[in-house]
């Protein structure tokens, strides 16, 4: 192998583990108190979402508390290949097969807790903004209180024409938007310049 060839092999080698070192640390911002996780598509929990890229989730500091008013309130981006701007009903599919696949897992291995063919199914609707999409879903909470909880959601489409990936950002919390813990989400920003 020549200088020239082993030299273009080096640059490449180098990018592509850049780019993956990149998209395993998140594509989001948020403070060190957040807890993150970083799972790449397909989802083993919802695996008939049909993505290629990665989910980066962020979770305030109570959102695992049923007592705080920061309970189930967090983030999480899709950073997926771009095929085509969100539709309501892909958004709604997407959400529903997400859901009911999450709140149908055994969490924990719990004695308790309860099988996919017990819960109902998750419900939700959409309404199209000029940035992307605000919604509400009922859902099983599989995770804390084992019971019936209504989410807030407001979504964000972002195209990165240059990298043809595609962002979905989703800030949820069973709080009314008009609540003051959804100024929270003022914490959680892109790592990513993206062309709306």
């Amino acid at each position: 192998m020549n200088t020239k060839s082993l030299f273009l092999l080096l640059v490449l080698s180098l990018c592509t583990v850049l780019t993956y070192a990149q998209e395993n640390d998140g594509i989001l911002n948020t403070p060190e108190t957040w807890k993150r996780e970083i799972i790449p598509f397909p989802l083993s929990f919802a695996p008939g979402i049909e993505f290629v890229g990665l989910e980066d989730l962020r979770f305030a500091p109570g959102w695992s508390d049923p007592a705080s008013p920061e309970f189930w309130t967090y983030s999480f981006a899709w950073y997926i290949e771009m095929d085509s701007a969100m539709t309501e009903k892909k958004l709604i599919e997407s959400f529903n097969l997400y859901y009911d696949g999450l709140m149908g897992v055994d969490h924990q291995n719990q004695p308790n807790a309860v099988k996919s063919k017990q819960i109902r199914r998750t419900i939700c609707e959409f309404t199209r903004t000029n940035t992307g999409f605000t919604g509400k879903m009922k859902v099983y909470d599989a995770f804390f209180t084992k019971d019936y909880m209504t989410l807030n959601i407001r979504v964000k489409e972002y195209l990165c024409r240059k990298t043809n990936k595609q962002i979905i950002l989703c800030d949820i919390s069973p709080k009314p938007i008009e609540h003051a813990v959804w100024g929270i989400f003022r914490n959680v920003t892109l790592k990513l310049n993206c062309e709306d």
